[in-house]
């Protein structure tokens, strides 16, 4: 409604003119007509709403901000045969790929793995002895990355919730703040979404306020008809690429070997967060969603987990 009434749509800029806002700073000593920062965004202001100039997507003001991209990867230990449960089974490395959107390479990518692991030529590798020490280094490294669009595969009914349900196992107390409000805590909802286009769809829903969870399969399911959906397939059929040869059953024994075995884990685990940005790059999946999010005037998260009527209810709003 807020948008509708000022002419803003998804992924538009928008000018605050000069004099009309105020920055708040991390003030200790903050009032109730100085507040201070409420967020990890670098710059956090105040302005009146009606004062906000919306410019229409032309010329300039059509390109797309370096928004910061992370893309990531778990693997954990599960027991043989058995689905890994967070509740039993550890997390054992998470791999993360940054990358400035518009780039090409990713300028950051490193692997958070447990236990010692031999160091891989152009990836930061970080070991650590307790898997609680783990958790809580990679909430802190995703909040001081601070990305705008998280990006996986299956993250949003896996890893995500994974993580957090791991989390909660070890008592790891800071570590569901992962958006860019300090004080709310990304929780884990189950939603069922039903849609002409695609059935009905039993999904998990977790809110990481101030960035946008764009997982790929989702992407995939909801534009592309193929015969398999999993990395693999989708990244032959794509990209004529194969992920690295690591079967699931051996994931646990790779983990109880020494830190060779390990780092052939986590170069897999690397290469599994690296293919989720060659793909969105590939299908320009994000441009051609930001642009969809202009048309419509709809929210960018709004297009992953909503149907078709979301968008023409706006466009009618509009008229």
């Amino acid at each position: 409604r807020f948008m509708v009434d000022n002419d803003i749509v998804g992924c538009n800029w928008i000018e605050l003119p000069a004099g009309k806002y105020r920055l708040r700073t991390e003030d200790v000593d903050a009032s109730k007509d100085n507040p201070s920062k409420v967020s990890l965004s670098q710059i956090e202001v105040d302005v009146c709403w009606t004062d906000l100039i919306s410019h229409p997507a032309e010329g300039e003001w059509q390109k797309i901000a370096p928004l910061r991209v992370l893309s990531f990867d778990i693997e954990c230990a599960g027991r043989k045969g058995i689905f890994p449960e967070p509740d039993k089974d550890p997390v054992i490395q998470i791999a993360n790929m940054v990358l400035r959107h518009g780039e090409k390479d990713p300028f950051i990518r490193n692997v958070f793995t447990l236990c010692t692991c031999a160091s891989i030529v152009g990836s930061q590798v970080l070991c650590f002895e307790q898997e609680n020490a783990l958790l809580k280094a990679w909430a802190e490294f995703v909040r001081i990355t601070d990305p705008d669009i998280i990006t996986g595969y299956n993250i949003q009914n896996f890893d995500m919730p994974y993580l957090i349900n791991r989390a909660q196992t070890l008592k790891v107390l800071n570590f569901p703040f992962l958006g860019r409000i300090q004080s709310i805590k990304s929780v884990i909802r189950d939603s069922s979404f039903q849609s002409k286009q695609m059935g009905r769809r039993e999904n998990k829903v977790i809110n990481t306020e101030g960035r946008v969870q764009f997982d790929l399969l989702q992407v995939l399911l909801r534009d592309y008809k193929l015969r398999s959906y999993t990395l693999n397939a989708v990244s032959f059929h794509f990209l004529q690429e194969q992920k690295e040869d690591v079967q699931h059953s051996i994931i646990t024994d790779l983990q109880n070997g020494n830190e060779q075995t390990r780092r052939r884990l986590a170069v897999y685990c690397l290469k599994d967060a690296y293919l989720p940005l060659r793909l969105l790059e590939k299908l320009m999946c994000i441009i051609n969603y930001m642009e969809m999010a202009r048309v419509t005037g709809v929210p960018l998260n709004y297009l992953l987990s909503r149907g078709q009527q979301i968008k023409v209810v706006s466009q009618l709003l509009r008229q």
